[in-house]
């Protein structure tokens, strides 16, 4: 069976592997179907520390969901001859199978040739030839008959696919060629099946279930040739499309574990502790211990259902977290501004921001023009028309923001009715997709009204 994977925003966050992780556990129980935790970009050391003391298994790594040529091979079982087998036994086994091409293969399944019912036919009409000898039959008929596969298998000039090849680049080989059908192997030679033109016709996507996020640009890579099955999150609605209806799970709360969380609790599902504890710091670390403005009561109340089924107090764990995974002085100034920077579109003009929190904001100020350096460079490379990076510190209840860009001036102008201590330090402000982002698009929707 094909996998379902689940699979959250790329630079995941706890959030989104939290909810990544424990949807998996909830869909395996709940019905049937294959589904598998995923990760749209490796983990940072600090989530690779959390799974690992919570002792759960790190979920699989898909940067890309685009439709490879795995996906179109088919589930049926993989009929093949060996070198040694005779022109008997290959004729009946391709009648009885209904199959007009057979892979060759050795003990190990190894790759060796390729022979096609063309290939028969030329050899029995080549032996025949002009038919003067007709009393000699039996004899050609025997001799015939005696020839192994190894033989009379094709094994120059075929064209191979591995199966992690795109489906688009195959499809070109293909048009370009003669041939029916096309085996797949892997990097070792080892034969995986067969795929023909009537494969791309029958072409399967691969499924997915998103979580913690709804837009394309936040999407691992090949998203738009991917099937959406469902969508859990708690962001604003964004421009993914579907072919038809799905379940859509969207609700205003502080984070996606809390949904996950109640889904379980709704429908008597088993959580297990190590679960508990992984959306308990999924809700935790989302809305920065309760502090960020998009902490509702749900967020509150589903957390004490879990602190009781962990066993953790929320708080204590919370810092014991915010110890362990904000460590932005192990991050190069590259991390820093990477490993959380989601951008955003309004009207025709792209901008980005950033968020990196800490326990000491003292730890990133000597680093301040590099950042801003760097930030100035990926804007001219990407297009932003303006970059954030918040550095938050959720025990001052604050975030300093560094900004680059063209257009930067519009947040600085945006935000001068905070209360600001040094021009950089914004108190309250904690949450990007609260406090920030929305000022930003306000400020750009301004800008164009007055032009």
């Amino acid at each position: 069976m094909k996998p379902v994977y689940i699979i959250g925003h790329r630079n995941p966050d706890v959030d989104c592997i939290a909810s990544a992780v424990a949807y998996q556990s909830y869909k395996a129980q709940t019905g049937p179907g294959n589904y598998l935790a995923a990760a749209a970009s490796e983990l940072s050391p600090e989530l690779a520390w959390l799974l690992d003391y919570l002792e759960i298994q790190p979920p699989l790594v898909v940067k890309d969901v685009g439709t490879r040529v795995e996906d179109i091979l088919d589930d049926d079982e993989i009929i093949f001859a060996t070198p040694d087998t005779s022109l008997a036994a290959l004729g009946l086994l391709m009648r009885e199978k209904k199959i007009k091409t057979m892979p060759v293969l050795d003990e190990q399944h190894s790759f060796l040739g390729l022979i096609t019912i063309g290939d028969i036919a030329m050899l029995y009409m080549d032996a025949v030839g002009t038919g003067h000898d007709i009393e000699k039959s039996p004899e050609i008929l025997k001799n015939l008959l005696a020839i192994n596969a190894s033989q009379i298998m094709k094994t120059r000039d075929l064209i191979l696919f591995e199966p992690d090849e795109k489906v688009e680049e195959a499809r070109k080989n293909m048009l370009a060629s003669r041939f029916r059908n096309y085996p797949v192997v892997d990097e070792a030679n080892r034969y995986l099946g067969m795929i023909s033109r009537y494969s791309l016709l029958q072409m399967k996507r691969k499924q997915v279930i998103l979580v913690d996020h709804n837009e394309k640009k936040q999407a691992p890579e090949g998203i738009e040739e991917a099937e959406i099955l469902e969508i859990i999150d708690h962001h604003r609605v964004g421009d993914l499309q579907t072919l038809w209806p799905i379940y859509f799970h969207n609700e205003p709360v502080g984070s996606t574990s809390t949904l996950v969380a109640e889904m379980f609790i709704q429908n008597r599902a088993v959580l297990s502790r190590p679960i508990a504890a992984l959306l308990l710091s999924g809700i935790m670390t989302d809305t920065m211990i309760f502090k960020s403005p998009t902490t509702t009561p749900k967020d509150r109340r589903i957390a004490a259902e879990l602190e009781s089924l962990s066993g953790l107090d929320a708080i204590n764990w919370s810092k014991r977290l915010y110890s362990e995974i904000n460590r932005v002085d192990k991050l190069s100034d590259e991390e820093v501004i990477n490993s959380d920077l989601k951008e955003y579109v309004s009207g025709e003009v792209t901008f980005a921001v950033s968020q990196v929190e800490t326990v000491d904001l003292r730890l990133l100020a000597e680093r301040r023009s590099k950042l801003l350096s760097i930030m100035e460079g990926m804007c001219a490379a990407k297009g932003y028309v303006l970059m954030c990076l918040m550095v938050t510190n959720i025990f001052q209840d604050g975030t300093e923001i560094v900004v680059a860009g063209q257009k930067g001036h519009l947040v600085e102008d945006a935000f001068l009715h905070q209360h600001i201590d040094g021009g950089i330090f914004l108190k309250g402000i904690l949450s990007r997709k609260k406090q920030v982002v929305p000022v930003i698009y306000q400020a750009l929707r301004q800008e164009r009204s007055i032009v």
